[in-house]
């Protein structure tokens, strides 16, 4: 071989430098000095030493990890981002809620005062900020977040409290606001009502009613928050919603069937029965309905007839009785008219009294109304006072003491019955001729409805399915995704002590039950408010004893516990160590009864567990027997 072939020089074969990568593979593979090299490498010559795979291995994961970090810390950065982004959308969705709940919390008082203009410019305002949350919630990084595990159920929880607000504010509050105009335009006046354009906004409130029933349904069926003041808002916002909706609903049904109830449409003239109740001998319904009469309503005009006492007593039931009725009323619940309300179920004592009535005046009526001495004192507030028969005046503030306690001190017994006859025919007279007010006489009205003292039965089925669904009703609620307990008192001593029998009733809620339902607990209080004194001197219709084993003073009252539909009463603890004295059911609903007796001066207490139905989220509402503020001192 030649010299030439064999040397390698820098012309031919460049040898790459120190580090250089240009091997095969892209391997970097470091090169040794010459001192290094075997002793048969030719002088001058770099050479290559390839490193075991083993080390290869470690510089390749070496560099994976390296990559690895770089894109964790990509998305780490990112992340960070993202969660700057959504805090501050947070914040700033959270100042819009805010803002929304001050301005609903004064639409209702403007509603209740018939202020359009403070109304217009608040639901505006909510308008506004409710728009401002749901730009913030509706966004992707919300619907991003809401997947995030555990956290995911907060903000899922703030998507469906604002997305329920939107709805409210696009579909309810346009058909609202006509409605409210409608109503500002009812006019009373002369015995006549004039209901306006009420019935053209009988469509916008029926959608309004719609999309609040609609939200407050998404409301209801949030999953509890972890978060406890997140949780503790959206119970704000269902506590803020829920009376707007009942409002709403209410005015809807009000709007539907007024037309046709009050002739104003030019339909065919309606007759009601009128109860006329006194509260100082308790009924579970109210009180014994003491005086009884009619009023004819023709295009919005407004007659009153005469009142009377009740009809006689009937020898056998004018309807059929349930079992359970006749267990827990026996069958004088239709058999003597003074006890057509010893049921709290409205619309059957509304049935009981139009077939009493029929039988003994054989006059059919459209309905049955039930009022009371409280709603007559709230409507002459609105009205002015009226001068009854005796020379006393009743007013807006003595109405209630005078006809359920003083009557019976002034007026004597064998002229009470034609004179409860005068003073309703009377009172109610004045009432609708001089109810200049509207405003005053729809809060009155409204007012007394909420708590029991004026009550509708229709013998209309389909006005009546509509009513169901209202207070005016006064129905037992056998539906579980409603849940109610019903606190029920019924004289049993025949006298007129209950303006004395002071009655304190509270709900609690406790926790979620074994069951599944939630519990509550019930408290009730009885006292007796009376002195022996008073015992002694006053009248022996109001303090008795009309019964062997009472004397004067002493005061007996059934108690009937009503625990919700589909739920139960879970235990119970009453002050003299007694239990109730029977437990069961009547309309599906579990009801527990005792007897209590107080002598002057003394008290009673029970203490009731209660369950609704498993899986109902819906809170509990209290229903009773209607109060009036009687002694209290």
């Amino acid at each position: 071989m030649t010299t030439e072939r064999n040397s390698l020089s820098h012309a031919d074969h460049e040898i790459p430098p120190i580090g250089s990568t240009e091997y095969a593979g892209n391997t970097a593979t470091p090169t040794v000095s010459a001192s290094d090299a075997p002793e048969d490498t030719p002088a001058g010559v770099s050479q290559r030493r390839r490193m075991s795979p083993r080390r290869v291995r470690r510089i390749k994961r070496r560099r994976r990890i390296r990559r690895l970090l770089i894109v964790v810390l990509a998305i780490l950065l990112g992340l960070l981002g993202l969660a700057g982004w959504f805090g501050i959308s947070a914040w700033q969705a959270k100042q819009e809620a805010d803002a929304a709940l001050t301005a609903a919390s004064g639409i209702q008082e403007s509603i209740s005062a018939g202020d359009m203009d403070a109304l217009d410019g608040q639901i505006t305002e909510l308008t506004d900020h409710v728009h401002g949350a749901y730009a913030q919630t509706s966004s992707t990084i919300w619907t991003l977040a809401s997947h995030i595990p555990y956290i995911g159920v907060d903000v899922t929880a703030v998507r469906t409290v604002v997305t329920a607000l939107e709805n409210i504010c696009v579909q309810a509050m346009p058909g609202l606001q006509d409605a409210l105009r409608a109503v500002n335009g009812i006019q009373v006046e002369n015995g006549t009502i004039d209901i306006g354009g009420l019935s053209d906004a009988a469509d916008g409130l029926a959608k309004a009613d719609t999309a609040m029933t609609s939200a407050m349904r998404q409301l209801n069926g949030i999953q509890t928050p972890h978060l406890d003041k997140l949780a503790d808002a959206v119970e704000q916002v269902q506590d803020r919603l829920e009376p707007m909706q009942d409002m709403v609903h209410n005015a809807a049904v009000f709007a539907s069937v007024a037309p046709a109830m009050l002739d104003s449409d030019g339909g065919a003239p309606r007759t009601y029965l009128i109860l006329s109740q006194t509260n100082s001998e308790l009924r579970p319904g109210g009180g014994l309905p003491g005086s009884w009469g009619t009023m004819t309503i023709a295009n919005g005009t407004m007659s009153i007839q005469e009142f009377a006492p009740p009809p006689a007593e009937f020898t056998t039931p004018v309807v059929t009785l349930t079992a359970e009725e006749r267990a827990l009323f026996t069958d004088k619940l239709a058999r003597v008219p003074q006890d057509v309300n010893f049921t709290p179920d409205f619309p059957r004592t509304g049935e009981i009294a139009q077939a009493m009535w029929q039988q003994s005046t054989q006059q059919t009526v459209d309905g049955v109304i039930a009022i009371d001495p409280v709603f007559l004192q709230r409507m002459l507030a609105v009205s002015g006072p009226v001068t009854v028969g005796n020379g006393v005046m009743l007013d807006g503030t003595n109405t209630a003491q005078y006809l359920l306690n003083q009557v019976y001190i002034d007026v004597p017994e064998v002229e009470q019955n034609d004179y409860f006859g005068d003073v309703a025919a009377t009172v109610f007279t004045h009432i609708m001729q001089h109810a200049n007010d509207p405003k005053g006489f729809l809060n009155a009205v409204a007012s007394s409805i909420t708590d029991g003292h004026l009550k509708l039965w229709s013998a209309h089925q389909e006005e009546q399915d509509q009513l169901l669904t209202t207070p005016i009703a006064d129905a037992l609620k056998t539906t579980a995704s409603t849940p109610e307990v019903g606190v029920y008192f019924s004289d049993i001593s025949q006298t007129k002590m209950d303006w004395y029998l002071r009655r304190e009733i509270s709900v609690e809620y406790d926790k979620v039950g074994r069951s599944g339902g939630d519990q509550y607990t019930v408290h009730i209080k009885l006292a007796n408010m009376l002195t022996d004194e008073e015992a002694a001197s006053l009248p022996r219709y109001i303090v008795g004893p009309f019964l062997d084993d009472l004397t004067a003073g002493q005061v007996r009252t059934g108690a009937f516990v009503y625990a919700p539909a589909g739920g139960r009463l879970v235990d119970w603890t009453m002050s003299d160590g007694s239990g109730f004295d029977g437990i069961t059911v009547h309309n599906g609903l579990t009801v527990g009864t005792t007897t209590i007796t107080l002598g002057p001066g003394e008290s009673y207490e029970i203490v009731c567990h209660v369950q609704s139905a498993p899986g109902v989220r819906t809170p509990l509402t209290l229903v009773q027997t209607p109060q009036v503020e009687g002694r209290t001192d």
